[in-house]
């Protein structure tokens, strides 16, 4: 009877185990733009105008990222090349950071042009819940230590 009982403990120890640690992978970066957009939604009170703009900006910065995600494995790729090479091409790798560079400053550019484009649709009560929100993050991030 005792055996018996710790046979299910352990089995039921075990999948407690991974489960509890399953729930600890990534869930990628959608995941969190769907998160983001139901957080803003929620505190902002958005009408549905506001949320299907939002939702657009979402799926094309996405996108964005989900271009540049898609290059990352042949930058690693060059880098490790250059890394197993006798001597590393220096202009190679400053090429590449400079074209890396160049779609991050692409991507940033459409997030400030979005941006700016749905802060015009947003009410004075809308801006001012997001100032609010703002600045209690801001406190919450910098509560004193610095």
């Amino acid at each position: 009877m005792v055996k018996k009982g710790l046979y299910i403990a352990l089995i039921v120890s075990l999948v407690f185990g991974v489960g509890l640690f399953s729930a600890c992978r990534p869930h990628g970066h959608h995941k969190g733009a769907e998160f983001m957009v139901d957080y803003v939604t929620e505190v902002l009170d958005l009408n549905e105008a506001q949320q299907e703009q939002l939702n657009q900006i979402k799926v094309e910065l996405m996108g964005k990222v989900t271009q540049m995600r898609a290059n990352k494995a042949k930058f690693h790729d060059e880098i490790m090349a250059q890394l197993s090479s006798e001597e590393i091409d220096q202009a190679r790798v400053k090429s590449m950071v400079a074209e890396h560079k160049a779609q991050m400053d692409e991507v940033i550019d459409l997030m400030i042009v979005r941006f700016s484009d749905f802060h015009r649709t947003l009410t004075p009560e809308q801006r001012t819940k997001l100032v609010n929100k703002v600045e209690d993050f801001h406190k919450w991030h910098h509560n004193g230590w610095e």
